[in-house]
C-alpha cells in the first residue's frame, strides 16, 4: 500500500515537470531573458547581514567661542565736497586778489657806493616771477619801495610813514635802524621782517605786529663760536687769553656764558677788556685804543676774542702780535678804512651767518633767484662777488642785492602761504612759527618757533686773508654748522 502511494506521488511529480518543460519550449526565449534581467535589477536586495556604515566620530569640543558671522561691509560714504574758503580783503594791504608789501631800501648811493643798483628793477623782476608761479594762495604780490639814508633817522622815519600810512602795506620787508624799526612794528602795527630785523629783546617786547629776522637767537652764536674755535685748534698753545666787549650792554648779556664756555673747555680767561670800564668822554675817546692796547700788552695776551661789533677791537689790537678772533665778520672793511693795514688782520677768524657768495657752491634757491632776476633785467651786470670784483656807482653789480632781496621775499612768501587763504597779523605770526625747518637763499639752516623769531641757525667760520685781494678777503673754513635747536 505504501509503495502504491509513493508511486502515485512520483507519477504526479513527473507530470508536473513535463508540463513546465513544455511551457518553456513553446514561449519567446528573448522575453524570458529580459524578464530575468529586469528581475535581477529591480528586486535584488542588500543582504541582511551587510554592516551599517560607521557613525561619525564625535569631535572634541573647542575652548574658543564660535566666531560670529562677519558683518556685512558698510558702503563707502560719498566724499565730502571740498569747499574752498573764498578770498576776502582780510587785512590792511590785502584785497581779494592782491597782497601789497613794502620794501625798506638802504640807499647806499648817497655814500657814493651805488653797488646795490636800482632796487625797483630787482623787486619788479622777483615779484613778477613769484606771481608767474601762482603768487601766494592765489593772490598776486604788489610792492612799494621806500629808500633812505641809513645814517639819517629822519629819512628812515619818512620811509616808515611812506610804507605804512601812505601805501598801507600788509608787511614791510628789509629794515630800518633805531627808532624807525619801532615806527613799523609798534606804532603802525605792521609786520616787519628781513635781514636787518633783530626780533628779540626790546624789539620783540615792543612789537605789536609779527617781526622776524635771520640773526641767531640769544647767545647761541657766541657760545658756539668758542666751541668751533676749539674744534679747529685755535686755542692750541695759548698762554694768555683775553676777551673784548664794546660796552656794558653786550658784556652784561654775554659775560657769564662766555666765562662758562671757557671753563667747559678748561681754558683760563686772563683778562676782560670792556670799553665802558674806561669811562672816557668824547674828548679822550681817541686815547681808549692806547689804554686798552696797553692793558693787553701788560697781560701778555696771545689770544683775544672780540665780541659785539668788531671794528673797535680790530682797530685796537690789530697791530699787536696777537691772534684775533671776532664773532662779527662785518667790520673788517671799517677797520681797514680807519687805517689798519690788512696785513695786520691776516689770519683773523670770524663768523658769518650764511654761506659765501664768492666761493661756495650756489644753492638751488639762490640760483633760482638769480635766474629770475637776470631773465628780466639782462642788460645790467650780475657778477659773482669775489677777489677783483669791483662795485661802483657807474657800473653797479646786481648780484649781492638780488640775493639779499630774495631772502626777505622768500621768507615772506613761505610765512604768508602758511598763514592761510585770508591772512591777518595773527595768522601770519602762526605762519612764521610753523617754519620749524626751512632754508633761504645763501642760508641753509633756518628755523622759527613760538617765541623764536630770530631764525638764523647757520654758523660759518671764515678767515681773513690779506693777500686774497687788495683789501683782503674772508675765506670760508669748513662746512656751515647747523645750530637749529
Amino acid at each position: 500500500m505504501k509503495s502504491s502511494k509513493r508511486m502515485l506521488r512520483i507519477t504526479s511529480a513527473l507530470i508536473a515537470l513535463a508540463t513546465i518543460i513544455a511551457a518553456c519550449t513553446t514561449g519567446d526565449s528573448a522575453d524570458v531573458s529580459d524578464d530575468v534581467a529586469d528581475a535581477t535589477t529591480t528586486t535584488t536586495a542588500a543582504p541582511d547581514n551587510e554592516p551599517e556604515p560607521d557613525a561619525p566620530e564625535p569631535q572634541p569640543e573647542s575652548d574658543e567661542p564660535d566666531e560670529p558671522d562677519a558683518p556685512e561691509p558698510e558702503p563707502e560714504p560719498e566724499p565730502e565736497p571740498v569747499v574752498e574758503e573764498p578770498r576776502t580783503a582780510s587785512f590792511r594791504g590785502i584785497t581779494e586778489d592782491t597782497i601789497h608789501i613794502g620794501v625798506g631800501f638802504w640807499d647806499t648811493s648817497v655814500f657814493g657806493f651805488g653797488f646795490f643798483g636800482d632796487p625797483d628793477l630787482v623787486w619788479s623782476a622777483l615779484i613778477d616771477a613769484v606771481n608767474a608761479r601762482g603768487g601766494v594762495n592765489g593772490r598776486n604780490l604788489e610792492y612799494t619801495v621806500a629808500g633812505f639814508n641809513p645814517a639819517s633817522n629822519e629819512q628812515m622815519l619818512g620811509a616808515c610813514i611812506a610804507l605804512t600810512e601812505d601805501a598801507q602795506v600788509f608787511a614791510v620787508l628789509g629794515g630800518m635802524r633805531g627808532d624807525a624799526n619801532y615806527c613799523v612794528s609798534e606804532q603802525h602795527e605792521t609786520i616787519h621782517l628781513g635781514s636787518q630785523v633783530s626780533a628779540e629783546g626790546e624789539a620783540l617786547e615792543r612789537a605789536r605786529a609779527p617781526i622776524a629776522g635771520f640773526f641767531s637767537a640769544g647767545n647761541v652764536r657766541e657760545s658756539s663760536f668758542i666751541a668751533e674755535l676749539e674744534a679747529i685748534g685755535w686755542f692750541d698753545g695759548a698762554q694768555s687769553i683775553g676777551v673784548h666787549y664794546p660796552g656794558d650792554a653786550i658784556a652784561d648779556r654775554l659775560a657769564d656764558e662766555v666765562a662758562q664756555a671757557m671753563r667747559d673747555l678748561d681754558l683760563d680767561l686772563e683778562l676782560v677788556l670792556n670799553i665802558d670800564d674806561l669811562v672816557l668822554d668824547e674828548d679822550t675817546l681817541e686815547s681808549q685804543t692806547d689804554i686798552m692796547r696797553e692793558q693787553a700788552r701788560s697781560a701778555d695776551l696771545d689770544r683775544i676774542i672780540i665780541f659785539g661789533p668788531a671794528a673797535t677791537g680790530l682797530i685796537t689790537y690789530g697791530e699787536l702780535d696777537v691772534d684775533l678772533a671776532a664773532v662779527d665778520s662785518n667790520n673788517f672793511t671799517t677797520a681797514i678804512n680807519a687805517g689798519i693795514d690788512p696785513a695786520h688782520l691776516d689770519g683773523t677768524i670770524a663768523t658769518t651767518d650764511r654761506i659765501s657768495l664768492a666761493s661756495d657752491p650756489i644753492d638751488a634757491a639762490t640760483q633760482q633767484c638769480l635766474d629770475d632776476a637776470q631773465a628780466a633785467i639782462s642788460d645790467v651786470r650780475f657778477e659773482r662777488p669775489g677777489p677783483g670784483v669791483v662795485n661802483n656807482a657807474d657800473d653797479p653789480n646786481y648780484w649781492p642785492y638780488t640775493v639779499l632781496a630774495c631772502r626777505d621775499l622768500y621768507l615772506f612768501v613761505q610765512a604768508a602761504a602758511a598763514a592761510g587763504v585770508n591772512p591777518t597779523n595773527d595768522s601770519f605770526r602762526a605762519g612764521i612759527e610753523s617754519l620749524s625747518n626751512t632754508s633761504l637763499p645763501q642760508i641753509p639752516f633756518v628755523s622759527f618757533a613760538p617765541g623764536k623769531y630770530n631764525g638764523g641757525d647757520t654758523l660759518r667760520l671764515v678767515m681773513f686773508d690779506a693777500d686774497a685781494d687788495e683789501d683782503g678777503e674772508l675765506i670760508p673754513l669748513g662746512d656751515p654748522v647747523d645750530l637749529t635747536p
